[in-house]
């Protein structure tokens, strides 16, 4: 059956509002992950619902009605990327685990989780973000993502370790005096007490032998030997990963 028809507006508001039972919003975040479509449309629902919720009266005078229309449109895109985010991890809880040492065309591992990864049981939900560029807007787009599942499951007082492994040009997110959002690092490491922020330690050496660098790394970070055996031993372990 058709994933984009099957799934009803109304369907799709009460997974939204939270009003599915367990098994009927398992069921349609499996579908989620087979289908852009189904995720799009869920996006949408959020920024309709958050749309209605910070709607002001049309006669309200000019000058209000556009500083409040402008905050208002900020909590529908922060909201739309709340959405994207949750739903990416939700998502990535329900795909099929890959066949050991799987990777992706480009060389990325596939970004999934086995099945028997479940909150329903009270376990802690598991996720490795992955970055690779130096693009200040990718960083941004990665610690976005970060907070806003740390907060979301913060509020439902639900368990969650999140860690963040950088390698490549992606190394530069934790470099001092370069990284774009140091301070930004500082107070989710100072914030969060399961977040972790990880530094490949072969991009540390080899840009010490390409360039002569002698990088240092924020102090909230720790240095692995290995970013791509450390995601490929988290997801072993059952992690969600998402490659930013």
């Amino acid at each position: 059956m058709n994933t984009i028809t099957h799934y009803s507006d109304e369907i799709i508001n009460a997974f939204v509002d939270g009003e599915l039972a367990a098994a009927e919003r398992r069921e349609l975040l499996a579908a989620a992950a087979e289908s852009d479509r189904l995720r799009q449309r869920i996006c949408e629902a959020v920024q309709l619902k958050e749309l209605v919720r910070g709607a002001y009266p049309a006669r309200s005078p000019e000058g209000l009605v556009k500083g409040r229309s402008g905050r208002r449109g900020a909590r529908m895109r922060h909201a739309a990327a709340a959405a994207v985010a949750v739903l990416a991890v939700s998502v990535a809880l329900l795909l099929p685990r890959p066949e050991p040492g799987q990777r992706l065309a480009d060389g990325a591992l596939s970004p999934v989780l086995p099945l028997s990864t479940g909150e329903e049981a009270g376990e802690t939900t598991r996720v490795v973000f992955h970055v690779s560029s130096a693009d200040p807007a990718a960083a941004r787009e990665l610690l976005d993502q970060v907070e806003l599942v740390l907060r979301e499951y913060a509020a439902g007082n639900r368990p969650l370790k999140v860690e963040v492994i950088a390698n490549n040009e992606g190394l530069r997110l934790l470099q001092q005096g370069r990284s774009p959002v140091a301070e930004r690092i500082r107070r989710l490491d100072q914030r969060y007490q399961n977040l972790l922020f990880a530094a490949c330690g072969n991009t540390l050496e080899r840009l010490r032998r390409e360039t002569g660098e002698q990088i240092r790394i924020l102090p909230q970070a720790v240095i692995v030997q290995s970013g791509v055996s450390f995601v490929a031993r988290r997801q072993q372990e059952g992690w969600a990963y998402i490659k930013v």
